[in-house]
């Protein structure tokens, strides 16, 4: 009874970390991307019901698909966290480097790039809805600065002012030295009866990566009335309309994200529609007070839980921990405490499994216990059911008779694992998603503890990247040794059953994080060590 809950129990935990690691991420894979200048086919925007208040909205009329307006110059803004570059055609964000990230593990790579566009429009364009709807796409905005640098703890302000037809433009953004928020203003003057004014951000979906690396950004993501919504870009092909309470919207994948804070979500529409090889994200504000304005922050950056915590909007909620974030964080925010000390952190990693392993001695010394007492009484239960084999009530009956002459609990060596669980995956998210994993290095051939673990160049089956996974066969060997360590019932089926786990899990943990696997495998080594002492004959 007490090997099958936990037996159970590991499956259960098997068939999550499959589900959340390889079904999800493969369930949707993007297209290759379309070849940068390449004709694209343009469907004409899904139509969408009016907002309150507002008459209905004649779809707009295409706009050619160019990246820019043809003949605008580039203004550079310089911070410590990030160098930034908006176009004056069309008034859009060109480029977004982040200084502290690099785009791969290689020392002289490029910082991250956060604006990815292969034949689609450069973020942060304006559309005005109506009848006569139009876009800024080919407006060449007249910029008040050449270039701007914003240090630690300043702001620095760009305003850019455009006309399209009758109507008069200004954005104003504001950059702020000490944070990746972005401070947008829009104001549209005009005399024409548009209906809403739109913020657009477009990304074009990205090729498969190479492999060992992600996708910077991988769905769609957005906070409405306080419900985090994530999808996938294959589902917006029909359009999607979202109304009222939007608290933001954008893109993210594992460790990066992108995304529109509205000052006043309440009346705005999120309109999400992918085309072709693009995807657009365009938020709706309707007038106030007769004019087409628009307050916005703009997010580009690290998903980090400490700096999208201090940025506020809620942005930290897009970092997904699952039902045990409340474990979780916690453990994130000591791993970086620990860094402090260390500077290596998968030295870190260590220390916290062996802290966390100290934390449930009393909890896996009685549970060892409780299954060495219930291996004592096999005999005796197998005698039981040869003899009540025909009466499964008596067969019960006597079966509980013996635990209490015995005073055994058979849920006594599952209940304190059960126990257990919650802090192993908040542990398991808190490592999946620290971005602080990503790059850094361990020791000798392990220097990205955010993907797999490879030892040389040899290409083998199923093994992508290709190189041997030593560190991933130590913990499938590991858990072979703790599995033939653990007490068992003596039944030779369900022996064999547990004897696949290990076998399951080292193909599974092939593909994760280096990270991942240093905390299993160190964790299945203090399991053993435990395991000999509580086995260990007593003198």
């Amino acid at each position: 009874m007490e090997k099958r809950a936990l037996i159970a129990v590991a499956i259960s935990l098997a068939i999550l970390v499959i589900y959340q690691e390889v079904i999800l991420k493969r369930l949707y894979p993007p297209p290759p991307v379309q070849p940068e200048g390449a004709a694209e086919s343009i469907p004409s925007p899904v139509e969408r019901s009016a907002p309150p208040n507002l008459p209905a909205i004649e779809p707009a009329a295409e706009v050619p698909r160019v990246a820019a307006a043809a003949g605008g110059r580039d203004v550079t803004i310089d911070t410590p966290l990030y160098r930034a570059v908006i176009t004056t055609g069309g008034g859009r964000l060109k480029s977004f480097q982040l200084k502290r990230y690099r785009t791969s593990v290689a020392p002289d790579s490029p910082p991250q790039e956060m604006v990815y566009i292969a034949g689609g429009e450069y973020p942060l364009g304006v559309q005005l809805r109506g009848k006569e709807s139009a876009s800024d796409v080919d407006v060449v905005y007249q910029s008040d600065q050449e270039a701007l640098q914003a240090r630690d703890g300043e702001a620095a302000t760009l305003t850019l002012t455009g006309t399209l037809g009758s109507t008069h433009i200004t954005k104003k953004l504001t950059f702020r030295g000490d944070a990746y928020l972005i401070g947008l203003d829009v104001a549209a003057n005009t005399d024409v009866p548009y209906g809403e004014l739109g913020i657009t951000w477009d990304k074009s979906i990205e090729a498969m990566p190479v492999a060992g690396t992600l996708r910077l950004y991988e769905q769609v993501s957005l906070l409405q009335a306080k419900k985090v919504v994530h999808e996938p870009f294959d589902k917006l092909a029909e359009g999607m309309i979202l109304e009222k309470d939007i608290q933001w919207a954008g893109y993210d994948g594992r460790y990066f994200m992108a995304a529109l804070v509205p000052a006043n979500g309440e009346a705005m529409r999120l309109w999400l529609k992918k085309r072709e090889h693009n995807v657009e994200t365009m938020l709706l504000v309707p007038p106030q007070d007769g004019r087409l304005t628009a307050q916005f922050d703009l997010y580009i950056g690290p998903k980090d839980v400490d700096t999208l915590e201090a940025t506020g909007h809620s942005l930290s909620r897009a970092v997904d921990l699952g039902y045990f974030a409340v474990i979780a964080v916690p453990l994130m925010h000591a791993l970086k405490l620990s860094h402090q000390i260390t500077g290596n952190y998968g030295l870190d990693i260590i220390l916290l499994t062996v802290v966390i392993k100290v934390l449930f001695i009393p909890l896996t010394r009685r549970s060892f216990k409780s299954m060495k007492e219930m291996q004592k009484l096999q005999p005796q239960m197998a005698k039981i059911r040869e003899k009540f084999k025909d009466q499964p009530d008596q067969m019960n009956k006597e079966i509980m008779e013996l635990y209490r002459r015995h005073k055994v609990n058979p849920l006594g060596g599952c209940l304190p694992m059960v126990l257990q669980i919650p802090v192993f995956i908040g542990l398991y998210n808190a490592l999946s998603h620290a971005i602080e994993l990503r790059h850094a290095p361990f020791f000798l051939w392990i220097n990205d503890l955010s993907a797999p673990d490879r030892l040389g160049t040899l290409a083998i089956p199923f093994v992508s990247p290709p190189g041997i996974p030593v560190m991933t066969l130590l913990m499938g060997a590991s858990m072979f040794v703790q599995q033939w360590m653990t007490p068992s019932t003596g039944d030779p089926q369900q022996q064999r059953v547990m004897m696949i786990m290990p076998l399951m899990f080292t193909f599974m943990f092939v593909s994760f994080p280096a990270g991942l696997t240093l905390y299993w495998l160190v964790n299945n080594v203090l399991t053993i060590g435990q395991q000999y002492a509580i086995n260990r004959p007593e003198r």
